[in-house]
């Protein structure tokens, strides 16, 4: 009797663990440890990897094959002392193409404003619309943004709740440089121009690039190049109402490779709008955009 009612326990364990949205890997690089214990940070990285795919995020269920691989790198760039440590943090995560065995990039991003406290087999734990600490609350933000891009990549506007719990996390977070309204290209930066009105076509133009553009080029290309070219018409529009909107230049950073693979196979006159189009909503990589002419 106790091994039918170990089976079942089982059994729901790994229908629990199915169930989790998140594909995540964390590592922890220390280039410049002078001080503490190495192990301290094999510890963390584990931390961090349970907790991001030991937490239910979101209240729909997913299939093992449907959860969002996401990567999170903490570099230890300096040892503050008392356990506190200041770091750099690189964090990407990305999304299948349908009908081909390839993905694409959703979200690429290095946090370089991290500090935070740990001792080693501190366990790192998130409360919903409370503050915990430091570490917990930066995963928990990088996290729903995460969920906000990809579903806002498969339903018009899919995203909006994982946004505003983002914005929960902004709203009760010490006002340090991370979060920091006046600082440039930090987490509250990241929420303020994703949420903001004049990003409403962008949101649009997620959808249409990955569903009804990406996830519909192996049938046919043509079609789903026109698509990336109507959203990221639509992404231009988002860049001349609300100029260096942080959120198009982590598109752009997400999306350069693959955008000039897709438009190396247009007709010329697609290739020079969207040579146009790019360079002003990425200027610095330009000449990137103009290899789509062979050049």
């Amino acid at each position: 009797m106790k091994g039918y009612y170990f089976l079942i326990l089982f059994f729901c364990s790994s229908l629990a663990l199915q169930a989790q949205e998140l594909k995540a890997t964390a590592k922890v690089a220390t280039p410049k440890l002078q001080t503490t214990d190495p192990k301290v940070f094999k510890t963390l990285e584990q931390s961090v990897e349970d907790f991001l795919n030991g937490q239910k995020w979101t209240e729909d269920f997913f299939e093992d094959e449907e959860r969002i691989k996401c990567s999170f790198q903490i570099t230890i760039t300096d040892e503050l002392g008392d356990n506190r440590f200041r770091a750099d943090l690189a964090i990407k995560s990305s999304r299948p193409i349908y009908g081909s065995s390839q993905e694409t990039v959703m979200f690429s991003h290095l946090d370089k404003e991290l500090e935070f406290s740990y001792q080693e087999f501190q366990p790192i734990q998130y409360t919903k619309n409370g503050y915990t600490d430091e570490l917990s609350q930066v995963l928990a933000f990088y996290v729903h943004i995460i969920l906000g891009l990809d579903y806002d990549s498969f339903a018009q506007n899919g995203g909006t709740i994982y946004y505003q719990e983002a914005g929960n996390i902004v709203n009760i977070a010490p006002k340090s440089a991370g979060w920091n309204t006046s600082k440039k290209n930090n987490r509250f930066q990241i929420f303020e121009s994703i949420t903001n009105p004049r990003s409403i076509p962008f949101r649009k133009a997620m959808y249409e690039y990955h569903r009804q553009g990406l996830d519909v080029m192996v049938d046919n290309p043509e079609t789903g190049r026109n698509k990336i070219m109507t959203a990221l018409e639509k992404i231009n529009q988002v860049n001349k109402d609300f100029l260096n909107a942080f959120i198009l230049q982590i598109f752009a950073n997400s999306k350069t490779t693959e955008l000039v693979e897709i438009f190396k196979q247009a007709p010329s006159n697609q290739k020079s709008k969207f040579v146009t189009i790019m360079s002003k909503i990425d200027p610095t990589k330009a000449r990137k955009y103009r290899a789509v002419n062979g050049r």
